[in-house]
C-alpha cells in the first residue's frame, strides 16, 4: 500500500472523531469544518513524518491543536481559549474518546456472547427501529413477555460492560 493510500485510509477512518475533536474546541462549524480542511492537508505534507507504529488519531490530534491555537491567535477580537485551557479540552475530549472506545469494544464482546434470539431481539429493536408489538408479530412471541425480555437483555449488557472495563482495568 502506498503512503498516499495509507493516509486516506487513516483520514476516512477517523474523520468523525477528528472533526468531533475539533467541535470541543471550536465553538464555530464553519470554522471547524476550515480548520479540519486545514488540518487534513498539514498532516498530508508531514505525513512521511508519521511512525507507522504510534496511533493515526493522537499523532493528528497534535496536529489540529497546533492548527486550532493558530485560528484563536488570528481571532484576538473575538472569544477564545487560551493555550492552557484548549490542552485542558483536549485531554479531556482524548480521554473520553478513549473511554467510548474500550466501552464499544466491550458492547462488541457482550453482544457476542448473547443468545442468538436475544441478540436478534436487540438488532429488531434498536438496528432496525421496531416496536415490540412489531417486533412481537414478526417473532410470533408474545409482546408483554417481550417487553419483559428486552429490559432483562439491557441488565445482562450492562453487567457485561461493566465487568468486561473491569477486567481490562486490572490486566
Amino acid at each position: 500500500m502506498s503512503r498516499k493510500d495509507e493516509y486516506i485510509g487513516y483520514f476516512i477512518k477517523y474523520n468523525n472523531q477528528l472533526f468531533n475533536f475539533i467541535l470541543t474546541l471550536v465553538p464555530n462549524y464553519s470554522d471547524a469544518e476550515d480548520i479540519l480542511q486545514k488540518s487534513a492537508s498539514i498532516m498530508w505534507e508531514k505525513f512521511d513524518t508519521y511512525q507507522r507504529d504510534t496511533f493515526f488519531l493522537a499523532w493528528a490530534r497534535k496536529i489540529i491543536r497546533l492548527t486550532i491555537s493558530n485560528y484563536y491567535r488570528t481571532k484576538r477580537h473575538e472569544f477564545q481559549f487560551d493555550d492552557q485551557m484548549l490542552d485542558a479540552l483536549a485531554s479531556a475530549h482524548e480521554n473520553e474518546s478513549k473511554r467510548s472506545e474500550e466501552q464499544l469494544a466491550a458492547l462488541t464482546v457482550c453482544l457476542s456472547k448473547l443468545e442468538p434470539s436475544d441478540l436478534d431481539l436487540i438488532r429488531l429493536r434498536f438496528y432496525e427501529r421496531f416496536s415490540v408489538p412489531e417486533i412481537a408479530t414478526r417473532t410470533n412471541r408474545n409482546m408483554h413477555t417481550l417487553y419483559k425480555r428486552i429490559p432483562t437483555i439491557f441488565v445482562l449488557l450492562h453487567n457485561c460492560i461493566k465487568r468486561t472495563l473491569l477486567s481490562e482495568d486490572l490486566a
